[in-house]
C-alpha cells in the first residue's frame, strides 16, 4: 500500500479546516503534489490511501473538484469522531429546526434567518453550494457556529460567550462530542468520558500529542513495514510521520512556495530518514542539492528525484479543434500600468483578424474589474473601429451604435475566477496563455502545460522552454511577435503540443513510478 499524507493546511489554526466560502475560493490552489503524485500510483493500478491529518468536514466535495472521488481515505478526525463511509449527502437548510416565524432573506452572499427585525442566523455555503455553517446570534452578538460535514451530517459545534468563542465540540453522527478543543485561555483538548473511541488520555495539551497517538494505532490496525508513505514535506507534520512511520519507507515531497528552506535539525532529520526526497522544479532542486551539501548529506543525493506537476483534468490540446484564436492573459501579476502598455497590441491584432479573441482573466478579490471595462472601451472607442470590439447591450446588434449606447464586448471578456474548474474550462478552448509577470501565477503554469497551451511569459520558469513549447519576452520585444508565432498557421502551436506531450511522457509512461520503486528499493513487485 502507498500512503499520500497531504499538506493542505491553514495558518491560524493549523489542525482545523481549509474550505472556504464559495464566494472567495481562490485564495488558495487546490492542486499540489500530493493530488498529482497520488494520481500517478492510482493510474498504475497501485494500492493507494489518503492520510488527512487535520479537520475537513468538505472533504468529499475537495476531492470530487480533483477526479479523485473513488480515493480511500483514512482521516483522523473520521477516527477521533467515529464516523465512517465517504457517501455524499445533502442537508437543506430549510429541513433543518427552525424557531417559529423564522423568514430566510437571500442575499448575493449569504442566507440570512430572520425573526421579526432581529437576525437570527447567517447560513453560509462551500462552493459547491453545499451548506458549510451556521452561525447563530443572541443579542446581535455570535453565540453558536454548527460545521456540517457534506456526508449530511452537523460535524462540531463552537460555543460563544459574549461573542467570544469559548470552545468547539467535534460530534459523532448521533451529536455526541467525543473531543472538545478549548478556544480561550490554556489549550487543551477534553475527552468525552463516553466518547466512542478508547484514547489514553482523558485530556491532551496539543493536536500533536493526540495526532500522534490516534497515528500509532492506526498503524498497529493497518500498516506493514512493506508499505510506503509519501508525504507533502511541511514542517506541521513531517516529525509525526517520521517518528510513528519510523520502521517503513518514506518519500517526501517539495512543492511550491510551501517549505521554508533553512537546514535546521528537522530538516537534516528529514534527510536522513527519508529515502525519497521529491521535487517539482528545477530551483527546488537546486535548494535540495545546496541543503544536503551544506549539511555534509553529498552522499544522499542518489534520493532526490523531480517530477514537474500535471493536472489530468485537463483535455490535452483540445483548443486546436475550436477555430477562434483565444488568448487567455493572466492580469493579477502585473500592474495597471504594465497592462495598459500591452493591451494596445493585442487589440491592434485583433481589429486586423476577427478570429483573435481575448480574456483577462482574474483571481484577486480586491481588483476593480469595472474600472478595467470603462478603461478598454474609451481605448477602443478613441483608436478602434468600435464594431469590431462592441455590440449594442439589449439586442445584441451590432448597427448603429455610438458613444451613447449602451454596449458590451463582443470579442473581449473580462472573468474573475473563483475555482480551478472555471480555469480548466476557459484553457479548454484557449490558444494561447499571457502571464507577464516577475512571478507567474504556478496553476495557471501547471494548467495551460497539461493542456499543451503555449505561454507568454517575461522569464524563464521549469514550465517553459523558449520557443518549443512558449515564448520568454525580453525587455523591449514586441507582444506581437510571439502571437504571431504561435496564431499564423498550426505548425509552431503543433510543436508546443508535441513538446508538451513529451515533457509529460514520464507522467503517463509509468518512468517516474519505476524510478521511485528503484529508490525505495521495492523491485517492480
Amino acid at each position: 500500500m502507498f500512503y499520500f499524507i497531504p499538506a493542505w493546511y491553514q495558518k491560524q489554526r493549523p489542525w482545523y479546516h481549509t474550505t472556504e466560502l464559495w464566494f472567495r475560493t481562490y485564495e488558495r490552489m487546490t492542486f499540489d503534489d500530493t493530488v498529482n503524485h497520488y494520481k500517478i500510483f492510482e493510474k498504475a493500478g497501485e494500492e493507494t490511501c489518503l492520510l488527512i491529518l487535520n479537520y475537513q468536514p468538505q472533504l468529499r466535495y475537495t476531492l470530487h473538484k480533483q477526479d479523485m472521488v473513488g480515493a480511500i481515505v483514512w482521516s483522523l478526525f473520521d477516527d477521533i469522531q467515529n464516523v465512517h463511509g465517504q457517501t455524499m449527502t445533502p442537508i437543506n437548510f430549510k429541513h433543518l429546526k427552525w424557531p417559529q416565524g423564522i423568514r430566510f432573506v437571500y442575499s448575493p452572499f449569504a442566507i440570512v434567518a430572520k425573526q421579526g427585525q432581529e437576525t437570527y442566523a447567517v447560513i453560509h455555503f462551500a462552493e459547491n453550494g453545499n451548506l458549510f455553517y451556521i452561525e447563530t446570534y443572541s443579542e446581535k452578538k455570535t453565540d453558536k457556529i454548527y460545521y456540517f460535514d457534506d456526508r449530511g451530517f452537523l460535524s462540531s459545534l463552537i460555543y460563544y460567550s459574549d461573542g467570544v468563542a469559548q470552545y468547539q465540540d467535534y460530534l459523532n453522527k448521533n451529536g455526541v462530542w467525543q473531543v472538545r478543543e478549548s478556544l480561550q485561555g490554556e489549550f487543551k483538548i477534553s475527552v468525552n468520558p463516553n466518547a466512542d473511541q478508547d484514547f489514553n488520555q482523558t485530556e491532551y495539551r496539543s493536536w500533536e500529542k493526540l495526532i500522534d497517538e490516534r497515528l500509532r494505532k492506526f498503524k498497529v490496525r493497518n500498516v506493514t513495514n512493506r508499505d510506503i508513505f509519501i508525504s507533502a514535506a511541511d514542517s506541521q507534520h513531517n516529525n509525526l510521520v517520521l517518528n510513528v512511520f519510523a520502521q517503513n519507507k518514506k518519500g517526501f515531497s517539495f512543492f511550491g512556495n510551501r517549505y521554508q528552506w533553512q537546514t535546521n535539525r528537522d530538516l537534516i532529520s528529514l534527510f536522513l530518514q527519508a529515502d525519497l526526497l521529491i521535487v517539482d522544479t528545477q530551483e527546488q532542486e537546486k535548494k535540495l542539492h545546496h541543503a544536503l551539501i551544506g549539511a555534509g548529506f553529498a552522499k544522499l543525493l542518489g534520493k532526490l528525484s523531480r517530477i514537474s506537476p500535471f493536472d489530468t483534468r485537463l483535455r490535452l490540446g483540445h483548443s486546436q479543434t475550436v477555430k477562434e484564436l483565444k488568448i487567455y492573459f493572466f492580469i493579477d501579476t502585473i500592474s495597471e500600468q504594465e497592462l495598459r502598455t500591452y493591451l494596445p497590441a493585442i487589440l491592434d491584432m485583433m481589429e486586423e483578424n476577427s478570429a483573435i479573441h481575448l480574456e483577462l482573466v482574474n483571481f484577486r478579490q480586491d481588483y476593480d474589474l469595472k474600472g478595467l471595462e470603462t478603461y478598454l472601451k474609451n481605448l477602443i472607442w478613441q483608436n478602434y473601429t468600435v464594431e469590431a470590439f462592441l455590440k449594442v447591450a439589449d439586442d445584441g446588434s451590432e448597427n448603429h451604435i455610438d458613444e451613447s449606447t449602451k454596449t458590451k464586448f463582443s470579442r473581449l471578456a473580462i472573468n474573475r475566477y473563483t475555482n480551478e474548474n472555471q480555469v480548466i474550462t476557459t484553457l479548454d478552448t484557449t490558444r494561447l496563455v499571457i502571464d507577464l509577470g516577475e512571478n507567474p501565477d504556478l496553476y495557471t503554469q501547471i494548467a495551460s502545460i497539461s493542456a499543451g497551451i503555449p505561454q507568454i511569459n517575461r522569464v524563464q520558469t521549469d514550465y517553459i522552454d523558449h520557443m518549443k513549447n512558449g515564448w520568454i519576452l525580453s525587455d523591449g520585444d514586441d507582444l506581437r511577435h510571439p502571437i504571431h508565432y504561435y496564431f499564423d498557421g498550426l505548425t509552431n502551436w503543433n510543436q508546443s503540443l508535441v513538446y508538451a506531450i513529451e515533457k509529460m511522457s514520464d507522467y503517463t509512461s509509468g518512468r517516474i513510478l519505476t524510478q521511485w520503486k528503484s529508490v525505495l528499493n521495492l523491485g517492480e513487485g
